[in-house]
């Protein structure tokens, strides 16, 4: 028995010593420092990349307040609402926090309207610099992230409780910093006399913005605050302006802010999402799709490229009907628009070989492969997909 119990634990040992075990931090972003001039301080920044981020492409970035927070959900969230195409890919700029108070809460003209302006007033002085917070923003933090990364511009800025304050009061003082404002919660800062005042501004707004503002299940003067501001949207909001308002009663003031975000970003893209109809397929071509983009284009105030995804699906479904024809003036236009994408090449490619034609299929796959390693791209998955695609085309060409 004694002699077996030291085999045994010989070969364990023997096992253990064998076993390669590797431990390696993963990376999900780069901590940015700054020197802000306005701001007289150090400042971080938070940047997340889409995973598969090229820079010959241009991205909507989602800045997000309480950044030392909210910097990871928010990665999660954009991360699985884009993998499913509901939003687009997204680059997300999170900014920690240094003094809530002086950075979001707005300045207080005369008397305090509110029972929160009186008790900040009070006990936090340093309130009031919204205006150097927004020039901050739009001078040091935009400019950064403009010129290292390959941006659109469209903004969304998600701020929650005193975040939510900043966030409205720059919808109604600044609306062209932002594209889109997610409000969670936002704290009842205005009296009702100030809300009617500041919310009157709103009818003046020329380009297109989006807000989705939400409340959970907060003390009473929050719902009297937050039904003050709905009836103020409803009253002066103009028809290009486009929001919604979502009460998230079983969720606390905490809790609230993932499910908002969720929902939230849903919401704000959900114009940029186009779904090609069995119809459209059957009985038309690409020309009201590029019409859509067209018309977002001009409600944005920039160039809105049709989602590679909707080209190549809407080709598929062309070529599955038996319109090749179509199919192809659809794939040759996503070419022509895309001319160093890969996805672009590879869906060519691909109807080519559905039709039989296998030299082309093959250049088509070859010029994809180049391209995809030219721009970056490592995944294994891909190269091995297009390799597999250029030796079944080879093959269909010796047969």
């Amino acid at each position: 028995m004694i002699r077996l119990c030291l085999l045994l634990i010989s070969l364990f040992s023997a096992s253990s010593q064998s076993q390669q075990i590797t431990n390696e931090q993963l990376t999900v972003g780069n901590k940015i420092t700054i020197q802000s001039e306005v701001l007289k301080e150090q400042r971080e920044l938070l940047v997340y990349l889409p995973k598969n981020y090229d820079a010959t492409n241009r991205y909507p970035v989602i800045y997000v307040l309480d950044g030392e927070f909210y910097f990871i959900p928010t990665i999660g969230v954009v991360s699985s609402l884009s993998a499913t195409k509901a939003i687009p890919e997204s680059i997300v700029v999170a900014i920690p926090t240094r003094i809530r108070v002086r950075d979001y809460l707005p300045p207080i003209k005369g008397e305090a309207q509110s029972n929160q302006q009186q008790f900040i007033k009070q006990k936090f002085p340093r309130f009031g610099g919204t205006e150097k917070f927004q020039t901050f923003l739009m001078k040091e933090v935009f400019t950064y992230i403009d010129s290292h990364y390959s941006t659109l511009p469209n903004r969304t800025l998600i701020g929650h409780s005193n975040g939510g304050v900043f966030s409205l009061h720059t919808l109604l003082s600044n609306p062209d910093l932002f594209t889109n404002y997610l409000v969670i919660s936002p704290a009842p800062w205005w009296g009702d006399a100030e809300i009617d005042s500041n919310f009157a501004s709103i009818k003046e707004l020329t380009l297109a913005k989006n807000l989705f503002i939400t409340l959970a299940s907060e003390p009473g003067r929050y719902y009297a605050h937050m039904m003050r501001i709905l009836a103020n949207l409803k009253s002066h909001a103009p028809n290009s302006f486009q929001w919604q308002y979502q009460h998230l009663a079983e969720h606390t003031h905490e809790s609230s802010v993932y499910p908002a975000i969720y929902a939230g970003l849903t919401y704000l893209f959900n114009d940029f999402k186009y779904s090609p109809s069995e119809e459209l397929a059957k009985y038309g071509d690409v020309s009201p799709i590029i019409d859509y983009y067209d018309g977002l284009s001009k409600k944005y105030g920039y160039t809105v490229d049709i989602p590679h995804s909707v080209l190549a699906q809407f080709s598929s479904q062309q070529l599955e009907l038996g319109r090749n024809e179509q199919a192809f003036e659809t794939l040759n236009y996503f070419v022509k628009h895309n001319p160093k994408v890969a996805y672009a090449h590879q869906s060519l490619a691909f109807a080519y070989m559905r039709t039989g034609q296998y030299l082309k299929a093959k250049e088509g796959f070859s010029h994809a492969l180049t391209l995809y390693k030219k721009n970056g791209g490592t995944d294994y998955t891909v190269v091995d997909f297009l390799n597999n695609m250029i030796s079944d085309a080879n093959n269909k060409l010796m047969h």
